[in-house]
């Protein structure tokens, strides 16, 4: 064998060795960046040999030391520059061996996140609202309150089967915050990043209630969505909308209102109405032409459509004023509007304010005939008309049979006292005459005795 095969066979039993032999990161470093410098030493020194057919005494006992199968417990090696290997390269491999073990810090960082990311994460902290992430989505990219958020979502109810969908959208549009959506949902997008994937588990409180979404959900169940948020964008500004488009959204938003208030949500269905009105107010486009008549006067129809729906919830809240200021404006553009005719009359009603119902239910009557509401509206307020009427008359009849007993009483008392004055002076001439009769026959008894 060669020389030179003999020093590559050796090298590399060596290097096998002092890598077995390395007892921790640090010490394998160094020795890897002493070995590295041997090798480089020996080949030069190899290259002297082969050119001059000598070697020195150091380079013999380098070729007898890689010539061994075994490595005293410390290898000592003295290269040409120890001042270099001891703090340049030394403190390289110690900055290696701490990146190493800072690379290591934030994989085991990655790996306890990545856990806790796997694992149901209590959004509001009451337990209603639980959320399981699946995918992660772009850092920072929550959307804002009435963005635009596209969402793709399966809903099913929990402790069902998980094929078993009670509902199943693909790219949904929704304003955020606006009642589009459930109120569990609702929030839970605003807290999603887009392109995020998540389970959703939400309590009936937030989701359907106890009236559910017959008939795949029943009342008072909690509910699991599958959920993605696709994207999310600015809310468009109205003045750049079309009429049509403005319209469009406005009447979802209507419809929207429509299903909370049947639901008995009344401030999520006004919520929706005053968001509808938004839209249908007579906002001129930037982009468009001037509108004709017609889509005006559809446009106004719609808005007193919202007026008069949005009304009836604020009378189920009892808020009168604001429900009168609603139907006033329908009024003001439709007189003969039965429906705000009616509502109105119902506030007069509620107020105590019945001659004023009473008319407006006849005017509504005479609208609409055989409306038996209005029918029964008007036989109620009449009757509490009669009512209240009977009961001022007898509120005055009391009132004034107070007053006449007491002047009798009065009366009374006088001729009584006037009486009881008469006969004490009556006992007192009585007295007195008694007195002058007595001496009137003491004097005369006394004249016949001794006379």
């Amino acid at each position: 064998m060669s020389v030179t095969d003999q020093l590559n066979s050796g090298f590399q039993r060596t290097n096998t060795a002092v890598k077995m032999s390395a007892l921790n990161s640090d010490n394998q470093l160094i020795t890897e960046q002493l070995l590295e410098n041997l090798k480089n030493d020996v080949e030069a020194k190899t290259d002297v040999f082969l050119s001059d057919q000598r070697l020195d005494k150091s380079e013999k006992l380098i070729l007898d030391e890689i010539s061994k199968n075994e490595l005293p417990e410390e290898l000592e090696l003295k290269p040409e520059n120890p001042e270099l290997i001891t703090n340049e390269t030394k403190e390289k491999a110690l900055e290696d061996t701490d990146s190493s073990r800072n690379l290591n810090s934030n994989e085991k960082d990655l790996v306890k996140s990545d856990e806790k990311s796997k694992e149901w994460q209590d959004i509001l902290g009451s337990g209603i609202i639980m959320k399981k992430l699946l995918k992660e989505g772009e850092p920072d990219s929550r959307p804002l309150k009435s963005d635009k958020c596209i969402i793709s979502y399966t809903c099913r109810v929990e402790d069902s089967d998980e094929k078993d969908f009670a509902m199943e959208e693909e790219n949904f549009e929704l304003a955020l915050g606006e009642g589009d959506v459930i109120q569990g949902l609702d929030v839970a997008i605003g807290l999603m990043n887009k392109h995020e994937r998540c389970l959703l588990k939400i309590g009936s409180r937030l989701a359907f209630g106890d009236k559910g979404l017959p008939p795949k959900i029943s009342g008072g169940v909690s509910v699991i969505f599958d959920i993605e948020l696709i994207d999310t964008t600015p809310e468009e500004d109205l003045a750049s909308m079309s009429i049509q488009e403005k319209q469009r959204q406005g009447n979802l938003k209507r419809e929207r209102g429509n299903w909370w208030y049947q639901r008995g949500e009344h401030t999520l269905a006004i919520q929706c109405y005053r968001r509808a009105l938004d839209y249908l107010n007579e906002v001129e486009s930037e982009n468009a032409e001037k509108p004709s008549d017609s889509v005006l006067q559809h446009l106004l129809e719609d808005r007193l459509k919202v007026l008069n729906n949005m009304a009836s919830a604020q009378i189920k809240m009892e808020l009168f004023e604001q429900a009168l200021v609603s139907l006033q404006t329908v009024l003001c553009c439709q007189p003969d509007n039965i429906k705000a005719l009616f509502r109105k009359a119902k506030i007069h009603t509620a107020k105590n304010e019945l001659p004023q119902a009473l008319k407006l239910f006849e005017k509504a009557r005479s609208l609409e005939p055989e409306d038996p509401l209005i029918v029964k509206e008007i036989l109620l307020v009449s009757g509490l008309i009669h009512k209240q009427k009977n009961s001022e008359k007898e509120y005055a009849r009391r009132m004034f049979a107070n007053v006449t007993p007491s002047g009798a009483l009065n009366s009374k008392t006088k001729v009584k006292k006037s009486e009881k004055r008469s006969g004490y002076g009556n006992k007192i001439w009585v007295s007195l005459g008694a007195t002058v009769a007595i001496g009137v026959v003491g004097i005369l008894a006394y004249k016949f005795k001794y006379f």
